[in-house]
């Protein structure tokens, strides 16, 4: 009898894991995902750049205490004073303004555009 109440909460257990609240289906969250979510922003300060690996990091946040790696594809538009620019012409301090979107565990920039300091709050 306690055999079949080990065997009946372990079924439990994983259709839970399978379904959420009220059996509906639970979202997939598995680092193999294709599905892109919704574009996102941020602001902030550019910390570090990485030309060889096409990645750059913003510090975000009050203070600038947190940050966020964008992934920068040759399909980034990257604009500084107005003109098209590459990674390479960004110099970390500077102050960006960029939209991406999540994929693979990853965040792709979509826009970078570097920002005069005197626009930001």
């Amino acid at each position: 009898m306690q055999r079949k109440f080990r065997i009946l909460s372990a079924i439990v257990v994983v259709a839970g894991a399978i379904t959420g609240p009220a059996g509906v289906p639970a979202q997939e969250s598995f680092s193999g995902s294709t599905s892109a979510h919704a574009d996102a922003f941020l602001e902030g300060t550019v910390k570090k750049i990485n030309p060889e690996a096409g990645t750059m990091e913003v510090s975000i946040g009050k203070f600038g205490l947190w940050s966020k790696t964008l992934e920068v594809r040759d399909t980034t538009d990257i604009r500084m004073d107005g003109r098209k620019v590459s990674l390479e012409d960004l110099q970390e301090g500077e102050r960006v303004r960029a939209s991406y979107e999540t994929r693979v565990g990853k965040s792709f920039a979509s826009t970078i555009e570097v920002t005069d300091p005197a626009e930001t709050p």
